[in-house]
């Protein structure tokens, strides 16, 4: 089966095709976390889209299987030249253009929805009399100005659209090393679970019995090296973390043979 290709972007690893996405999260468990911004719903950053960034745990994890391969885009640091440079120009003018079609749309779905108010102001102006209301709503919507470009999304593009050959690169260039995360990722992925980041929640993964999409997770994984000192204070307050948010937290740590042991914290506040 064909290798996913991961793009490598000032130290990020990135995923720009929806189709490996979703072969990333059907097939493999890996969930990610989408960056990019909605064409549709640029101004918000509640639900994103494309690129989808991974950890570098996942990373790791589908590099050591050869599920996917870290590949990267030289042209993107250097200016686009001759019909490149012409090609980008045109798709620039081509963004511009939709957007102002889109706008004018828009501002005439506005009009129609005030064209009771609209048609009232000019009986007003004109004493009462008849006013046809399609000659007056379209008089108003050709008043409709054209679009400014300082006002337009310019498309910033990350991967060169007249090669879709990236250069392969080795997972050492970019530092994806096992680390005690990323055994401890691949222990907890090998029990079946779905992982996502825990830094919202004070560890370094939650975990999820199945998709996030379905599912609540049920532990906050923190990972505590062999020769961390573990203070009470800190016990304590991950102890007290897990029972606030209803969940387990693991202490994922490393024995003498390299296996990952998991300790649970829980806290009694009688």
């Amino acid at each position: 089966m064909k290798m996913i290709e991961l793009c490598c972007c000032n130290g990020s690893f990135l995923v720009w095709n929806f189709e490996d996405v979703h072969r990333l999260r059907s097939e493999h468990r890996i969930v990610g976390n989408f960056i990019g911004c909605l064409p549709s719903l640029p101004r918000q950053d509640q639900m994103l889209g494309l690129p989808m960034e991974l950890m570098i745990e996942e990373v790791y994890h589908l590099t050591s299987r050869g599920i996917v391969k870290l590949v990267e885009f030289k042209q993107l640091n250097l200016p686009a030249q001759g019909p490149n440079k012409e090609k980008i120009e045109e798709m620039h003018k081509a963004s511009f253009a939709d957007q102002e079609v889109i706008f004018k749309e828009e501002r005439t779905k506005q009009l129609l929805q005030m064209a009771d108010k609209i048609i009232e102001g000019k009986r007003r102006k004109m004493n009462g009399k008849t006013v046809d209301e399609k000659i007056a709503l379209q008089e108003e919507i050709d008043k409709i100005p054209k679009m400014s470009k300082d006002l337009m999304m310019v498309q910033i593009f990350t991967r060169p659209h007249w090669t879709c050959q990236g250069e392969s690169v080795l997972p050492l260039d970019y530092n994806v090393r096992p680390t005690l995360r990323c055994k401890v990722f691949s222990d907890l992925w090998e029990k079946g679970y779905y992982i996502t980041s825990g830094e919202k929640f004070g560890g370094d993964y939650l975990v999820y019995p199945g998709d996030p999409l379905k599912f609540h997770s049920h532990f906050i994984a923190v990972c505590v090296e062999e020769h961390q000192m573990l203070t009470p204070w800190f016990l304590i307050q991950k102890g007290r973390l897990g029972t606030s948010v209803k969940k387990t937290v693991l202490m994922c740590s490393l024995d003498e043979n390299d296996k990952v042991n998991y300790q649970s914290v829980n806290w009694n506040g009688k």
